[in-house]
């Protein structure tokens, strides 16, 4: 059960010059309408725009004061044929969002006439450049053309996420994890950089809350946890605890309206309460909202940005192998990954302290990724690699993962890029989406 993403709304000005021949211009406008029909019907989002075309500073104007007041995601500006820099930079120094600059070929070239569809993107990246805006680039006016869909299927997934994290709320429950400094955050910061809400809830209350949580919603929730994982006998009662603490985490979630949370979920609940919040992690973040672990805020900002690109289930890893016989890596955890994602039902076992569960992920294709913060400055890393069966495995959650650009320089590239013991790992291939949004946002990214 993921999460129902709202529908992005983008901002479409399509740029031309009016004393151009009547034919050449009634052909841009055709040719921004397919551009439009690719946004809404193929990539689900909606157009809002002032007129068919747009060729003076006052058309401008109006445009962008209709797109502020829509509150759009992004703005694509279309160059149907040549304009002047001042129709761009009306609009790009009024708006701070993600922009697309779309450019076309000379449609009339065949009747010798100008268009200049070209002429026109080139000094926009000077516009923005002085305005100090991020935009992306597409070429090409056939919308059927493979490498046009895929750089605006790009473009769109790294504004889904960009969106996401701008109104999403991230909650943190209770303290890190004393020694654990790579979890301390600078809220101030994120709100600044991505927009991103923080909200605290103390352990006393929350703990207070898993205590009020009845027999009766345990008995329910408990034929779920029976479906969903494989326990024995001898850890039914038990197991009534992991029911306990997934209700309870469920209750602040919908409290809070959080889109994400970052527990301290040891040592209290594991190690002193002997209820581990490990597996209602994973069930959490299989309906969409992601879990992350020991408070770490960038942790959870990371699988948002994932969710939000894959609408799929991403899961939060320490890295605790090198397999030389494999030449792949080991990543794990205390008992959270998500169970849609593994190869077979999970075991509910004793892992530490507490029950957790012991399961190994599908193969595949993934995204191993981490968006850090060093200094209060962000940084992206990523690497993609081939997720492979392993019979090495611990107690808790298991992914084995090849890298395709050498697995011990994977190591080496988060350690020497001060990359922390967290990952997130998504199926798929979003290197590219994940590239995007670094650039969007002026994020260094290093790709390995």
């Amino acid at each position: 059960m993921g999460k129902k993403f709202k529908k992005l709304k983008f901002g479409f000005v399509n740029l031309t010059l009016d004393f151009l021949e009547e034919e050449d211009l009634n052909k841009a406008i055709k040719l921004a309408e397919d551009a439009k029909n690719l946004l809404q019907k193929e990539m689900e989002v909606t157009i809002v725009e002032s007129a068919p075309s747009i060729n003076s500073r006052s058309m401008s104007n109006t445009a962008w004061k209709l797109f502020k007041a829509n509150n759009v995601d992004a703005v694509v500006i279309y160059n149907g044929t040549f304009s002047t820099g001042e129709v761009t930079a009306e609009i790009v120094r009024n708006l701070e969002v993600p922009y697309l600059i779309w450019g076309i070929e000379e449609f009339a070239i065949k009747q010798h006439n100008f268009t200049g569809s070209m002429v026109g993107v080139m000094p926009q990246g000077s516009i923005f450049a002085n305005f100090g805006q991020k935009f992306s680039f597409v070429y090409g006016s056939n919308t059927k053309r493979q490498s046009v869909k895929d750089k605006v299927r790009v473009f769109v997934k790294a504004v889904r996420a960009i969106s996401y994290l701008k109104e999403a709320t991230i909650g943190v429950i209770g303290m890190r994890p004393d020694g654990f400094e790579i979890s301390d955050f600078d809220e101030l910061a994120i709100k600044k950089k991505f927009g991103t809400t923080i909200t605290k809830v103390s352990m006393y209350s929350f703990t207070n809350i898993i205590k009020n949580i009845t027999d009766e919603e345990i008995d329910e929730d408990m034929k779920i946890q029976q479906d969903i994982f494989d326990i024995s006998n001898e850890n039914i009662r038990e197991s009534r605890g992991l029911s306990r603490v997934y209700l309870a985490v469920k209750k602040v979630v919908q409290e809070k309206n959080l889109q994400s949370y970052a527990p301290d979920c040891w040592p209290e609940l594991r190690d002193e309460d002997k209820t581990p919040i490990c597996p209602a992690n994973g069930r959490m973040s299989a309906e969409g909202v992601m879990a992350s672990c020991e408070c770490d805020v960038n942790g959870s900002m990371t699988l948002m940005m994932e969710y939000a690109m894959t609408q799929t289930t991403p899961w939060i890893a320490d890295l605790v192998n090198y397999l030389e016989d494999k030449e792949a890596l080991l990543f794990w955890h205390c008992g959270n990954s998500p169970f849609n994602l593994a190869d077979k039902k999970p075991k509910i076992e004793r892992v530490f302290g507490g029950l957790a569960e012991t399961s190994s992920l599908r193969s595949g294709v993934a995204t191993v990724c981490r968006l850090n913060s060093i200094k209060g400055k962000y940084s992206l890393h990523v690497g993609l690699g081939k997720v492979v069966d392993n019979d090495d495995y611990l107690k808790g959650s298991n992914l084995t993962i090849k890298m395709n650009n050498g697995s011990m320089q994977f190591i080496e590239s988060l350690l020497f890029n001060g990359v922390p013991h967290h990952n997130g790992i998504v199926y798929g291939d979003i290197v590219a989406e994940v590239t995007e949004f670094a650039h969007l946002m002026d994020i260094p990214i290093v790709i390995q």
